[in-house]
């Protein structure tokens, strides 16, 4: 934008140097800089003429660059520029002798020339320009000082014609007006038109120059002055023109008798004159609408030549200050960037190069600001002549940028972990404070409706140690207040706001007068506050306030990371401690870089090492067994390709490192894009082999349990009340021996089980048993079901929980009826027994023993016949006894 404005104006110079080149009258247009009349534009007519070039005249003044003509030395020559500067009104000089420099040819030229200077005037009235327009009158001098034939009036006329000049009389005695042809040309009339003394009048536009025009002839009847206008007329045609009329009265004997003088044709002068105020006004109105300094400065010396009045609005300064001093700019610029701005300026000068550097300069009110300063060297013969630049105050912007650098440097230093907040908040308030000259700033952490300094690197020791642990409020300074308030508090003058009543005894003895406040909320809590304090009264402008909102704004970002990351530190934490303590494989797979990235229990689970290089899918396939990989594959391609799906499970077979297959269950979440494309998969891995085994040795169990002849109950116990039991759980055999089925007791106490008589049975054993969570064996009980006696021995075992708590019981009943029934006939066979073995070695032995004695006396000794027959007697009654008792206990003997 601002080199567009700066070429807006070097496009203004160069349509005002086109307008001089169609100009056919030698001219140049001065300054009235008196004395010096700065020549500042010069056409090709006036260059032909003096056979000069541009840089010969442009930037001199007007006797300087003619200082061999004699006729800038003496009167009346060298006072008509002075007079037309003191009286602003236009003149000409009579005719002159001008020694011209050489000529291409080698020779000097002399010229008689007639030069005419017309004041140019800006909006305001005020002198703006002199034009002085040159009229070469050397062939008709040169004649007329010879008297040569080019005397005529033939040779006049055309040269008057050339030049636009007519001449007019006035004949007041006689009241008849002569125009020349010149002049009825400038009119438009026909050459045979024959003015009256009133229709001559009639020419001049109605109102100002028609009443000027006939009131200098009047002045000049009665005073017999000489006047010189410059006046519009209407001509015949109805084209305007502007034209320059003379007149001089002839005074014979005190009466006026004639008035003489010349018409000139100065339209095409005028529009240039027109023109060059026109621009001049685009120029002055560009130069001071611009949101910038514009300026000129010497190329060589670095003199400012022309400063505009926005550096009152941007400095502080008036153009007068600046111009006063040829050194101001440099003197006003920051030390710190003084000598490498005016270097690299100076630099981009020699080589003709224009140029934009930045730069702080210091304002009247002692503050600074940024100016981006855009220079064009203008150069005349390969050579910088002038600088022409356009300061702007880029305070605001260098202060974003500042402000961006500073938030990406506290940013980066919040982002790395463990990196303390204190640090971050001191940086981050030391770089705000450089970006606000003259400030204090701090930040105070706000906790149970107190305020706690966080981090205020510049604020006195003795204040900061004064406001921590202060409570908020409404009125409680400004911090306090804002925290209180949830809102920005500005108060400007600390020793009158009543926000500070009861606090500016702390903030005045340290020069502390003005602080700007903004709280920090997160989640409609304020966990902070942000202040900003100066050493004089002071109110933030728009922009201030902005940049002070961003500054929350980042304030805010790096507590909420700060927060989120005490969360995800925590859930980290957690996510590390539940992989080491599990040993299942987390998993997370990137499908659009087909990498997995596995968790530490893979290397625990199949003793893989996990490797920060590429983990494609196909590694993990490598490792599913064959007989499983086809269906895995197929599967999980399906449930890929189906946007409705988000879940994914599996069981199959995967490979260890020591060559065995663990039987794994597989769980994996699907993530999906916008168009329901699966870009992630997040999951777990988990050995399930002890599983299998463990559900097939329970599945046994169960069938044991189920098909076994003994009785199983399982009851709950209260923790609390170890003797509340509740039934959960009775097999088969439990309801075939007592005859309660499941849906009859299950829910109920064992100890309401009919059939069991505590008369018959003792139960003392059980209830030590379960009050000491002791277990019990070989306690048998007497059952009785519908007349029936069972006897059950029974196995009482207390169950515990991981922690050692009790939580069940479990109770297994063998019917030992037939057992004990057997045992009580075998005890009974065995008294028998014992009867029979008693007879056998009692009984027997008597007769038996009498057998044996009477045979020994038989065979030992004689006897008669008597004594023998008697002895027989007595075997044989002997022998019948044996054989009675034997058959007493072969008849025992059968019923065993």
């Amino acid at each position: 934008m601002h080199r567009a404005i700066l070429a807006e104006i070097d496009m203004i110079d160069n349509y005002l140097s086109q307008v001089f080149k169609f100009v056919p009258a030698p001219s140049l247009v001065l300054l009235p800089d008196v004395p010096k009349f700065t020549i500042v534009e010069v056409n090709d007519a006036y260059l032909e003429l003096v056979h000069m070039t541009r840089g010969d005249l442009i930037g001199k003044g007007f006797f300087e660059a003619f200082p061999n003509n004699p006729y800038n030395r003496v009167s009346p020559w060298n006072n008509l520029l002075e007079k037309l500067a003191a009286d602003g009104l236009p003149n000409q000089s009579p005719v002159a002798k001008h020694i011209l420099p050489w000529n291409r040819g080698g020779h000097n030229d002399t010229k008689y020339l007639i030069s005419t200077n017309t004041p140019v005037r800006n909006d305001n009235g005020e002198l703006a320009y002199i034009l002085r327009t040159v009229t070469d009158v050397t062939e008709v001098t040169l004649a007329r000082q010879t008297h040569s034939p080019f005397t005529s009036e033939k040779f006049l006329s055309e040269t008057l014609q050339i030049a636009r000049i007519g001449s007019w009389e006035a004949d007041l005695i006689n009241e008849v007006i002569n125009w020349s042809d010149v002049v009825k040309e400038i009119h438009e009339v026909p050459a045979d038109y024959e003015p009256g003394f009133m229709t001559a009048m009639e020419f001049y536009r109605t109102g100002e120059h028609r009443d000027a025009f006939m009131q200098a002839v009047q002045e000049t009847i009665v005073s017999g002055k000489l006047f010189d206008l410059e006046l519009i007329i209407d001509t015949r045609r109805g084209r305007e023109k502007w034209v320059r009329v003379t007149g001089k009265a002839e005074v014979i004997e005190g009466i006026c008798t004639r008035i003489y003088g010349v018409i000139q044709d100065i339209h095409g002068r005028k529009l240039v004159e027109q023109k060059l105020v026109q621009s001049h006004r685009q120029f002055e109105s560009l130069v001071q609408t611009v949101d910038g300094i514009v300026w000129e400065a010497d190329a060589d010396t670095f003199e400012f030549i022309f400063i505009s009045d926005q550096v009152r609005n941007i400095l502080g300064y008036t153009p007068e200050e600046w111009l006063a001093d040829p050194d101001f700019w440099q003197n006003h610029i920051h030390f710190d960037d003084r000598e490498q701005a005016v270097g690299y300026c100076q630099q981009e000068t020699r080589g003709l190069r224009n140029h934009t550097f930045d730069y702080r300069m210091w304002k009247a009110d002692g503050s600074l600001v940024w100016i981006k300063d855009v220079v064009s060297v203008i150069r005349e013969d390969n050579k910088a002549v002038v600088l022409r630049g356009l300061m702007v105050d880029v305070t605001e912007a260098k202060r974003l940028e500042s402000l961006e650098h500073l938030e990406k440097v506290v940013l980066e230093m919040n982002s790395v972990k463990d990196s303390p907040l204190s640090s971050v908040l001191d940086t981050y308030v030391r770089g705000v404070e450089a970006m606000f000259p003259h400030s204090k700033c701090s930040l105070l952490g706000v906790k149970d409706k107190k305020l706690y300094s966080l981090a205020a690197p510049s604020l006195p020791f003795e204040y900061v140690e004064a406001i921590n642990g202060r409570e908020i409020g409404e009125n409680a300074g400004s911090c306090g207040t804002a925290a209180f308030l949830k809102h920005q508090v500005i108060v400007s003058d600390i020793a009158t706001d009543l926000r500070w009543e009861n606090y500016r005894q702390l903030a005045l003895p340290h020069n502390l007068l003005a602080c700007w406040s903004y709280p920090i909320v997160l989640d409609d809590e304020v966990v902070a506050t942000f202040a900003v304090y100066y050493d004089r009264i002071a109110v933030p402008g728009e922009d201030e306030l902005k940049v002070i909102e961003r500054i929350a704004s980042i304030l805010k970002v790096i507590f909420e990371n700060r927060r989120n990351s005490e969360l995800v530190k925590d859930v980290n934490e957690r996510y590390e401690y539940v992989n080491m303590a599990t040993n299942d494989a987390i998993y997370d797979w990137d499908l659009v870089d087909d990498h997995i990235e596995w968790g530490d229990g893979f290397f625990r689970l199949f003793g893989i090492e996990t490797e920060m290089a590429q983990y494609p899918l196909s590694r993990w396939a490598e490792r599913v067994h064959s007989g499983d990989r086809e269906s895995v594959a197929n599967s999980l391609e399906a449930q890929l390709a189906d946007p409705q799906q988000h879940k994914w499970s599996i069981d199959y077979r995967f490979l260890k490192t020591d060559g065995q297959y663990a039987y794994v269950e597989e769980i994996g979440y699907i993530r999906r894009n916008r168009l329901g494309k699966a870009v992630r998969m997040i999951g777990v891995l988990r050995d399930v082999t002890k599983a299998r085994q463990e559900q097939h040795e329970l599945k046994l169990l169960v069938s044991v349990i189920t098909n076994t002849n003994d009785a199983v109950l399982i009851a709950e116990s209260d923790p609390h009340d170890i003797s509340g039991l509740k039934i959960l759980y009775v097999n088969a055999a439990f309801t075939r021996i007592t005859g309660h089925l499941p849906e009859e007791v299950v829910g109920k106490s064992p100890a309401l089980l009919k059939g069991f008589s505590p008369a018959r049975n003792d139960f003392d054993k059980l209830q030590d048993a379960i009050y000491n969570l002791e277990p019990l064996k070989g306690t048998t009980l007497r059952y009785v079901r519908e007349g029936e006696e069972f006897f059950i021995s029974l196995a009482l075992l207390p169950v515990t929980d991981a922690r050692g708590v009790h939580t069940h019981w479990i109770a297994i009943g063998h019917d030992v009826t037939d057992r004990l029934r057997y045992i009580g006939e075998i005890e009974e066979r065995n008294h028998k027994l014992q009867e029979i073995a008693w007879m056998q070695s009692h009984v027997i032995r008597a007769p038996l023993a009498r057998l044996m004695g009477l045979i020994d006396l038989i065979r030992n000794y004689q006897h008669s016949d008597t004594e023998k027959t008697e002895l027989l007697d007595h075997v044989l009654t002997s022998a019948h006894a044996l054989d009675e008792i034997i058959r007493d206990i072969s008849s025992k003997t059968e019923r065993i």
